[in-house]
């Protein structure tokens, strides 16, 4: 049995041309510009895709720890971009177990890597080399496996990545930019944004603050269409460059063996006065994360009910010969198979921001001092700065000021239960020293007294 896993890191649900949603963008950001995803459009148009899958966090390492221990943010121990470690065993964990070769690729090996504890039992790790990932699943036909594959080539620098990607159309593209956006060696400088969530030498590493400084220049500005279209000629790029060879070659191997295919975002992009892309928002847009399922055994289909990253999960679980159905995991089993028996769709789905009252600055040299030492480093004071939670009818977002007070509240329809999960949601956090809470097994009971099955 081989189950694959491929995230495509900042992905929105209607910049797919397959997608039911594709062009909803259009209404907000007016272009002439044309996606062209065929190579996704294919396996999307074959397999099964949810329409309505909302994402636990708009950042990567929570967002993948979510998908990965089928648990929410506070539960797993990684609700922050880089601070905690993993508490939570993984899809990776349990299939080792049973004797699994577990293969994993990432393009952010800083944040989705070991420092974090992504690659616990994981038998082969590459960064930033699909094509030696794919190799080594192709060596294992023979054995069961569970591979994972990270690309951010559609997160900023849109379409390139690094240079080893990119390369002189990456050079010319910054260049071309600071000619048209009147950005002269005078006006040049270093951004506030200084985070990087991979390894790169010092030509990658200048090219990319020149890049995030012509970002923030734009954004500082307004020209929050001008930056869509950034992001769109970053997703063509990204898809005719690197991407479709790729994509040929792991479903080849998947028509081949009989294999089942999961291909998700963990964000989305949004740009406008209350989201910088994807830094701290609760914008549909960014939360609303594409989800497909290809396999032979897979019969091609919409499901548009509601359903969270946490549920991917307990599905890979239960694809193992060995399926506790007694794990305790947040999330539910998706019915990716029979297709006259719909998923049992979630009652509710939970995401969240935390933010470091450090400087990115700051969070740079935390990030270097945890990198340099790979051990356990005092972790940055953070706050819950907004949390959004909805039904397939109601929502409820709510945004706070560092002392824990209400900045500001948007809801439709009823909010009273809602709330109170949030309330219970916030209580149950585990922490090293109590990774099972009394409080997340009263939060359970809460639940379920409330007629919501967890």
């Amino acid at each position: 049995m081989h189950t694959i896993l491929v995230s495509i890191d900042t992905l929105r649900a209607d910049c797919i041309k397959a997608s039911p949603r594709a062009g909803d963008y259009l209404g907000k950001y007016p272009t002439k510009i044309v996606l062209n995803t065929e190579s996704l459009d294919n396996i999307l148009n074959s397999g099964l895709y949810y329409n309505n899958c909302f994402s636990a966090a708009p950042y990567t390492s929570a967002s993948h720890a979510a998908y990965f221990t089928g648990k929410w943010p506070l539960h797993n121990g990684i609700y922050e971009f880089f601070n905690r470690k993993l508490l939570a065993p993984t899809i990776f964990q349990y299939a080792k177990k049973q004797g699994y070769t577990t293969i994993f690729q990432s393009d952010f090996p800083i944040i989705l890597g070991p420092y974090l504890g992504f690659t616990k039992d994981v038998d082969h790790y590459f960064i930033e080399d699909e094509t030696r990932a794919l190799k080594t699943l192709v060596k294992n036909s023979q054995n069961n496996t569970l591979s994972f594959f990270h690309f951010a080539g559609v997160h900023y620098p849109y379409g390139f990545h690094t240079l080893k990607f990119g390369g002189r159309d990456y050079v010319n593209k910054v260049s071309l930019l600071e000619k048209k956006y009147h950005i002269d060696n005078k006006d040049k400088g270093r951004p506030i944004d200084i985070l990087t969530e991979t390894f790169r030498g010092k030509r990658d590493t200048e090219l990319l603050l020149r890049y995030k400084f012509i970002i923030e220049k734009l954004y500082t500005q307004g020209r929050y269409i001008d930056l869509f279209e950034l992001y769109l000629e970053g997703i063509n790029y990204f898809f005719k460059h690197r991407f479709k060879k790729f994509i040929n070659g792991i479903k080849k191997f998947v028509d081949n063996n009989n294999a089942i295919l999961f291909i998700f975002a963990d964000h989305g992009e949004e740009w406008d006065a209350d989201s910088e892309g994807h830094h701290n928002t609760l914008s549909d847009n960014v939360l609303r994360v594409p989800l497909m399922v290809y396999g032979k055994q897979i019969k091609p289909r919409v499901e548009e009910g509601l359903i969270r990253t946490i549920d991917l999960a307990p599905t890979i679980l239960s694809l193992l010969p060995q399926y506790d159905q007694k794990n305790n995991l947040d999330g539910l089993k998706l019915n990716i198979f029979n297709s006259c028996k719909k998923t049992l769709a979630a009652k509710y789905a939970i995401s969240q921001c935390w933010t470091s009252i450090a400087t990115k600055k700051q969070i740079a040299n935390y990030q270097k001092k945890r990198i340099k030492k790979n051990q356990s480093v005092k972790p940055l004071n953070t706050y819950l700065s907004g949390e959004s939670i909805r039904t397939q009818d109601n929502k409820l977002t709510v945004y706070y000021n560092k002392d824990g007070t209400i900045s500001r509240e948007e809801s439709t329809g009823g909010t009273v239960g809602l709330k109170k999960i949030l309330v219970n949601y916030n209580a149950s956090k585990v922490t090293e020293k109590n990774k099972l809470s009394r409080l997340e097994l009263k939060m359970r009971n809460e639940l379920n007294n409330l007629g919501y099955k967890v």
